[in-house]
């Protein structure tokens, strides 16, 4: 099920009402990639989505909302520099595929972001979305992109 699958929208009297019914975002063992420093800040990702999550649903404020995603677009930009210089330290065959996939992901993001900072929607609508678009994108990354790398950094000696 896609995150998108757990917004509930209700519409009255011209105003768009929601009910999020959002689960937590758990990280479990099927995501690890092999590699204990990057499964710790997969982790902390999973902890930002989860912070913007509850910051949401919390009903606090757009000051609150903007410090978690500089915080996730930071903490997410660093985690995949540190990725991009290990496989390109040991010279992983599909570095420019991996690093090109990392670029589209915080190009989506950022997206987002501007949209956020710009005013263009309501603080909660835009939050939604982008739990829905990271939520996605990171299962999707580490479950597809990253486990590309596993069996190759293990290879080298990277655990």
């Amino acid at each position: 099920m896609s995150p998108y699958d757990t917004l509930v929208f209700r519409h009255k009297e011209d105003r768009c009402n929601m009910d999020f019914v959002m689960p937590k975002l758990e990280w479990d063992v099927s995501y690890s990639v092999g590699v204990a420093s990057f499964d710790a800040q997969h982790k902390y990702i999973f902890n930002y989505i989860n912070e913007l999550r509850d910051t949401m649903m919390g009903k606090k404020g757009h000051d609150a909302v903007d410090k978690i995603l500089v915080s996730l677009l930071d903490y997410t930009n660093g985690h995949f520099f540190n990725e991009e210089i290990m496989l390109f330290k040991h010279e992983f065959p599909d570095f420019d595929v991996h690093k090109a996939e990392h670029d589209k992901f915080l190009s989506e993001i950022r997206g987002l972001y501007v949209r956020f900072k710009a005013g263009e929607t309501d603080s909660r609508l835009i939050s939604a979305e982008i739990i829905a678009v990271v939520t996605e994108l990171l299962q999707e990354h580490i479950m597809k992109t990253d486990m590309e790398y596993t069996s190759y950094l293990n290879s080298k000696g990277v655990r």
